[in-house]
């Protein structure tokens, strides 16, 4: 390890701070030690690529941080768990400095002190173009309170927290550089600075009887699609229960697409998709906003496998739900350009 390595880990080391009670050993050794937390343990692990995931030109170096922190917190929130420690490994290239690394850490520890979870290692390797950021990201759940995406049942609803579209309508207005008007700034503040739904996940579990849940990473199309093929069910939505942000639709307007196509393909709203009996519906509607502040809206029902997925229109009219939403490996083997 060269004097620059060893230095910069220290310059890491002093910003992550003190580990919390129950890790051990943190960063510096070769690997953390840490007490299990009580229940079961969680793990997720994402990937994110500069120029796929996230774009420097768009986001500053803390905001690109914070964001990827967050949605490997949402993964953990829709089983239903806490995060409780992450270990990242950056992929640097050589114009990255050690002043853009400490803003990435700076981000990555916004979101870890807002769940009060700490970073206890990981890795920093040379890249040979692009950023790339991976992370490890491990949680707890109580035993009665993990949900999975597999257990939806014929007859549940179908539940929705927040609105949706306007991280897609954010990162529109970003690429086609529309005026920055009140709308528009929502919209970009919603691409880059998203909220995972822990709280929110937790309100479902206090008051009803969850069969799947799912957050929304690659659209909410896409996101029902994994929980019907998962759980061996059906879905059925209603296009005009879809909880819509006003300031996507403002966007939708100005960049001449429809609202409703734009908010079915919007992916990194990491809000939930939740199944749960109907008869609990009202309870939860009422519990959530009391008590996290947020919706939690009807969208449809969960049905038969052999009806498979679909969207009733404002008219009446079914037509067969499309899978809209990001495909990370659709250009593999096609020549496309993932990005």
């Amino acid at each position: 390890m060269s004097a620059g390595e060893r230095e910069l880990i220290k310059r890491i080391r002093e910003s992550v701070g003190t580990p919390g009670r129950t890790t051990l050993v943190g960063i510096g050794d070769d690997a953390a030690v840490f007490e299990p937390v009580p229940g079961l343990g969680l793990i997720t692990c994402d990937a994110f690529v500069e120029g796929v995931h996230f774009r420097r030109d768009f986001a500053t170096f803390r905001e690109i941080g914070t964001k990827c922190m967050i949605a490997n917190i949402s993964d953990i929130a829709a089983m239903g768990g806490f995060p409780t420690r992450a270990v990242v490994s950056l992929c640097i290239p050589a114009h990255i400095t050690e002043n853009d690394i400490s803003a990435i850490y700076d981000g990555l520890l916004d979101a870890c002190r807002r769940f009060s979870f700490d970073i206890v290692g990981g890795d920093i390797v040379s890249s040979p173009r692009d950023l790339v950021i991976s992370i490890t990201l491990m949680g707890a759940a109580r035993r009665d309170r993990v949900v999975t995406r597999s257990g939806a049942v014929v007859g549940d609803a179908i539940m929705i927290t927040g609105r949706i579209g306007g991280a897609e309508a954010g990162l529109r207005a970003l690429t086609e550089g529309l005026p920055q008007e009140d709308a528009v700034l929502k919209t970009v503040r919603r691409h880059l600075r998203p909220i995972p739904r822990v709280a929110e996940a937790q309100a479902f579990l206090d008051v009803a009887t969850p069969h799947a849940m799912i957050d929304i990473s690659d659209g909410l199309g896409s996101e029902l699609w994994h929980l019907a093929d998962e759980s061996g069910v059906g879905v059925r939505i209603e296009a005009s229960r879809i909880p819509i942000d006003e300031s996507a639709i403002t966007v939708a307007e100005k960049i001449g697409c429809s609202a409703l196509d734009l908010a079915m393909g919007s992916g990194e709203e990491f809000e939930l998709v939740v199944t749960i009996p109907r008869s609990e519906m009202s309870r939860t509607v009422e519990h959530m906003a009391a008590v996290t502040g947020t919706t939690a809206t009807y969208i449809g029902d969960v049905v038969d496998a052999k009806e498979g997925c679909s969207i009733v229109g404002s008219d009446g009219s079914r037509e067969p739900l499309e899978r809209t939403g990001y495909e990370h490996l659709g250009g593999v083997g096609k020549g496309g350009d993932e990005e």
